[in-house]
């Protein structure tokens, strides 16, 4: 995964760490944005805290109820069957929609 994000050009990389919105918060300092201004994907309870505190909360079709309950967006695809490319296009999409206006 680390290598596979390093190809892609993300430098800013947390992985297993206990505290998912510890390390966000390091992300976001690091780089001089708010949480308001983030979007996070996440499908169990454990992805909750963080969820609570972005300003586009989103999540996949299969994911836990109550994670469902508080996302803004929830894929039409499941987990791991294109639903972060469906998260993409619906990114590229709305920014599309507003450079338009």
């Amino acid at each position: 995964v680390e290598q596979r994000m390093l190809d892609l050009g993300i430098d800013n990389i947390k992985l297993g760490c206990n505290d998912k919105v510890l390390a966000f918060e390091e992300i976001i300092t690091k780089i001089g944005i708010k949480a308001s201004e983030c979007g996070y994907a996440g499908d169990d309870t454990l992805d909750i805290p963080l969820l609570n505190i972005v300003g586009l909360p989103v999540t996949v079709q299969n994911a836990h109820p109550e994670v469902k309950k508080i996302c803004k967006y929830t894929t039409i695809k499941t987990g791991g069957h294109g639903a972060v490319r469906e998260i993409c296009d619906l990114l590229i999409n709305a920014r599309k929609k507003r450079q338009e206006k």
